[in-house]
């Protein structure tokens, strides 16, 4: 026993013991708040994210729900509790890096469990081990489910969550290994995953297909894949915001092109309303507006501001002056007969 007391696993479990007595965890039985329940049909299974306490210093969390443990007994919670509305819940957890010395726990425990402790071994707790295949529970000695297998790195572990009965089960790869029951139906139960060295893992909740094939077709998934985020509110009142200014009108620089050995300028017109004067745009500019390279510009009339668009792919009109009085009204479709009879195109 004096031996025990000097090793690290002593060390980590006087901690968690100290830790739970000054941090009592939340046993109460309940469902997701209105607060929280709003936030989850706006961002539907996203909305579970997890973030490390001032304790986690050794976790990096990515994307809310890739997880690297860098070293060192650490335990991660989700934000939010199993919604507790359904039957059953399920999340997965897959294992993108695992090294044969670390040791990964998923499982679930009640809000305030030690950021520094394994889960599955302390109080209010179970989870799965990946090093010895065994799932724990409340204690390092309390071993509920042996021999499930180790796992290994790719591999997915499965957490399955009765809220009704306070029963769970793990899966390994898409195939359930072991049912176990506790005494917390209807309780507060939240997501957890803990490592004891350098590992990757990425959590999914129900934002992506599971590994479980049957957990897809009975919606076990935390929420809806997708949220129903609702449209940002009309404003009809607009007084004392910020618009932006118009600005003044300042002609833009000339350009100069060679046609046929002579040089043009051509100004480019900025489109305003009627009676806007064009200062320094001369008519003969404006008629030179449309050349060669030009065909679909915009171009505006000296006694009218609004632009046009110029529509036609005619070569006969390339180059060709245009003034304000050309009327551009389309003129209608005649119907043309090909040399056979009755045929029309």
């Amino acid at each position: 026993m004096d031996r025990l007391k000097d090793s690290r696993a002593w060390n980590h479990y006087i901690y968690a013991r100290q830790y739970t007595e000054a941090h009592p965890m939340d046993e109460s039985e309940g469902r997701l708040s209105n607060h929280d329940l709003e936030y989850v049909i706006e961002n539907g299974a996203n909305a579970w994210e997890f973030e490390p306490s001032a304790d986690n210093t050794g976790v990096v969390v990515r994307n809310c729900t890739e997880i690297e443990f860098t070293g060192g007994e650490q335990s991660l919670m989700a934000n939010l509790q199993f919604p507790n509305e359904q039957r059953v819940y399920y999340y997965e957890v897959r294992l993108d890096s695992l090294p044969f010395s670390t040791n990964i726990a998923i499982g679930v425990a009640m809000k305030g469990y030690p950021p520094r402790r394994m889960a599955g071994w302390a109080r209010n707790s179970i989870a799965y081990h990946t090093l010895d295949g065994t799932a724990y529970y409340a204690h390092p000695l309390h071993a509920c489910r042996k021999a499930l297998g180790a796992a290994r790195t790719s591999d997915t572990i499965g957490v399955g969550w009765r809220p009704y009965s306070g029963k769970m089960f793990f899966a390994v790869n898409g195939a359930i290994v072991c049912h176990i029951r506790t005494p917390w139906a209807n309780k507060r139960m939240y997501p957890v995953v803990s490592a004891d060295g350098p590992c990757k893992i990425h959590v999914n909740v129900g934002a992506r297909a599971f590994v479980l094939s049957h957990a897809n077709m009975k919606h076990w998934g935390l929420a809806a894949t997708e949220g129903a985020r609702l449209p940002p509110p009309m404003y009809q009142n607009v007084d004392g915001t910020v618009l932006l200014a118009a600005t003044p009108h300042v002609l833009p620089p000339t350009y100069e092109c060679s046609t046929d050995g002579e040089s043009t300028k051509h100004t480019v017109v900025s489109i305003g309303d009627e009676g806007d004067e064009f200062d320094g745009v001369e008519e003969e500019e404006m008629d030179d507006f449309v050349t060669p390279g030009y065909l679909g510009s915009r171009f505006a009339s000296p006694n009218n501001s609004r632009s046009s668009l110029l529509e036609t792919t005619s070569p006969e009109l390339v180059g060709r002056r245009y003034s304000s009085s050309m009327s551009m009204t389309p003129q209608p479709e005649t119907s043309r007969r090909n040399s056979t009879p009755g045929i029309r195109i």
